[in-house]
């Protein structure tokens, strides 16, 4: 049984020799044999011609696939930069309308607290006129009693010294009480400091709000370095690209 080696080895052997005969039979016409390089060269340069185009296309398609890639990332880059710009735009107003309120909030307790302090004076004022009037009249009371003899004059000036005494003392109280002791924005309140200082001040909302901006940008900041890491991915793949295209085309 012939076996598939001898049988490719015949039809090698067959075609060599029929190949031999061709040229032969060629050579002793040689119109027909310039015929047949002719063809033959032409069915080359054809084939040669055509691999050159396929490979010049596939290129061309890789660079244009390349071209809108890149095109598809600045697009979405440039989205992103306009999203930003629209959330940076909408936290603004956000924060302007919260900064108005707080503005307003602490504009009204303001004027409260005025108006508790201007009530208070008047308050405070009034009474010391009040005790005014009640030193003048005890001082007439005083006098006109000891003119009529009720009294001596060493008791007169004894209740006269004490009564004038009083009058001082409680406009002197008074008077370090609202300069020293009270609380400078309510009148109601007193300044309690003591040998330990002030009571400290908890962390206010604006020191929360500076802590999540600076998070918020420290992510933008990072989503930014990454679109320009991919940008310059694909300017490599675009360059190498380019760069196929021009051997192709110098083979």
């Amino acid at each position: 049984m012939t076996s598939q080696a001898d049988i490719l080895q015949q039809l090698k052997t067959l075609n060599e020799v029929e190949i031999a005969t061709a040229i032969s039979s060629m050579k002793s016409n040689p119109t027909e044999l310039s015929s047949f390089l002719q063809r033959q060269q032409d069915k080359i340069y054809n084939k040669v011609k055509r691999q050159k185009e396929d490979t010049i296309n596939k290129v061309y398609g890789d660079l244009s696939l390349s071209t809108d890639v890149q095109k598809n990332y600045v697009l979405h880059n440039k989205r992103n930069h306009d999203l930003y710009a629209v959330q940076e735009n909408v936290i603004k107003n956000q924060e302007n309308s919260a900064n108005t309120i707080i503005e307003d909030k602490n504009l009204a307790g303001r004027k409260n607290e005025m108006n508790e302090w201007s009530v208070g004076n008047k308050k405070d004022t009034l009474f010391v006129y009040s005790s005014l009037f009640i030193t003048l009249s005890l001082l007439t009371l005083d006098t006109a009693i000891w003119r009529l003899g009720m009294i001596s004059g060493y008791l007169m000036t004894a209740i006269a010294a004490a009564t004038i005494l009083i009058f001082i003392l409680i406009v002197l109280n008074r008077g370090y009480y609202t300069d020293v002791s009270r609380n400078k924005h309510h009148w109601n309140k007193r300044i309690y400091e003591g040998k330990y200082g002030k009571i400290p001040i908890p962390l206010c909302a604006t020191d929360i709000a500076n802590a999540v901006t600076g998070a918020s940008n420290a992510v933008q900041a990072g989503v930014t370095s990454g679109i320009t890491n991919a940008e310059n991915r694909m300017a490599n793949v675009l360059s190498d690209a380019s760069t196929r295209l021009r051997r192709s085309n110098t083979q």
